[in-house]
């Protein structure tokens, strides 16, 4: 392809971007040598202007004109392609990775798509919380400023935790030691754990066989000696009478949610000193599982509107507040369908799980293996988290056939902060 075939295309409009470059780079040098050569003549032929056509200078003249019309559509064509590339980008981006605010929408600010997921975690595998509020913010293309506000139900208290979601991961969130282990070892591992508030290892790890202790003869053993249970009881009774505490319970056998809710009935709703805050579930066989996956009983778990999810597809997974519910058959059957939405609806999530919730192997098959376990084997409780004034957590403990006491926290009073 001659110099002459590509520069007739070049002023036709019809040649490629490789080929105006090409040509453009020539003219380029033709115009370096064409001022060199003028000059060099100008110094030997000071009349060799004179010399030249009007033809000669008109050709000259729309040569010029179509090198810098050529470059000015150049230049105007890569500006277009760049800012279309960047409004693009967004649009893209949220498409391509995980968009936090990608399905059901915010009613007053803080309670849309992010905060349901937020919340329905919150409640499966934090004993002793509550999401009240969570949003992300869109920033560069793919990234999101999320934070999560959460109530702290012993203390009374909001916190408030803030990150930031890069192309559907948490920014930060590489170690592979994770919440679970390090309430029990140094808190150092995934900036997961400032969101989730892992039970501790050694208050339901025993029942799940994930936790152990030494006999004498270098055996594991798996259940809490009796001393160390009436150590923690007795700690208890030293406190004063006006003090509350925070404790996790395991019970001698599972029990039916039918047998539970006659538990509950008894100790937490007709009374004010007690509150059962969390009702773990056995979702696997010991030694499978190292993750807890329970329930709220009182119903304080996710709050939103009627009607901003299916409600079909997830019944009850906005709970009934148990105090409200008069029948014990009543109280265990809707605790049944709000568990097993909570995980159908967990799995329906995958890259809400990804981005904010991998640890511990929890993902989307980890919750259909638990909605599995429950299908066949129904839903038992082999342990609980119990809040209240201290005289009540040490009789509940003492009448119940309990095999697991661990105690969380506690305070001098009921208006402690």
């Amino acid at each position: 392809m001659t110099f002459k075939e590509v520069f007739q295309r070049y002023k036709e409009g019809t040649a490629s971007l490789e080929e105006i470059k090409f040509v453009e780079e020539e003219l380029e040098k033709f115009e370096l040598l064409e001022e060199y050569t003028l000059a060099q003549v100008d110094d030997s032929c000071p009349g060799l202007q004179e010399l030249m056509t009007e033809s000669d200078e008109n050709e000259i003249r729309g040569i010029k004109k179509t090198v810098n019309r050529k470059l000015l559509k150049s230049i105007l064509i890569s500006f277009l392609a760049a800012a279309v590339l960047v409004l693009l980008s967004g649009p893209i981006c949220s498409r391509i990775f995980y968009n936090p605010n990608r399905g059901y929408q915010e009613t007053y600010g803080g309670d849309g798509q992010f905060f349901i997921d937020a919340a329905v975690f919150t409640e499966l595998h934090s004993p002793g919380y509550t999401t009240n509020w969570a949003k992300a913010v869109p920033g560069f293309p793919g990234s999101y400023h999320v934070e999560i506000r959460q109530s702290n139900l012993f203390h009374g208290r909001e916190e408030t935790f803030s990150g930031r979601i890069v192309r559907g991961k948490m920014a930060g969130s590489e170690s592979s030691l994770t919440g679970y282990y390090s309430n029990i070892l140094n808190r150092t591992g995934s900036v997961l754990e400032t969101y989730w508030h892992f039970p501790p290892m050694n208050a339901f790890g025993r029942k799940l066989e994930t936790f152990c202790s030494t006999d004498e003869d270098g055996n594991d053993v798996y259940q809490q000696p009796q001393e160390e249970i009436d150590s923690q009881l007795e700690q208890l009774e030293e406190l004063p009478s006006s003090s509350w505490a925070a404790a996790y319970i395991t019970f001698d056998a599972p029990m039916s949610l039918e047998a539970f809710s006659s538990l509950y009935r008894q100790w937490v709703a007709d009374q004010s000193n007690l509150d059962i805050t969390y009702a773990a579930v056995t979702c696997s066989e010991p030694g499978y599982n190292m993750n807890v996956a329970g329930f709220d009983p009182g119903g304080t778990g996710v709050f939103s509107e009627a009607g901003v999810y299916p409600e079909e597809m997830y019944p009850y997974l906005r709970p009934t507040p148990a105090r409200e519910l008069k029948a014990e058959e009543a109280l265990a059957e809707i605790w049944e369908q709000h568990f097993t939405s909570m995980l159908q609806y967990m799995s329906d999530r995958p890259q809400f799980l990804t981005a904010m919730a991998d640890v511990n192997g929890i993902g989307q098959e980890y919750y259909e293996e638990l909605a599995s376990y429950v299908k066949d084997h129904g839903i038992h409780v082999f342990g609980v988290m119990i809040q209240g004034n201290v005289s009540q957590v040490i009789s509940f403990a003492e009448q119940e056939k309990v095999d697991g006491v661990y105690v969380e926290d506690a305070k001098l009073s009921a208006l402690s902060r």
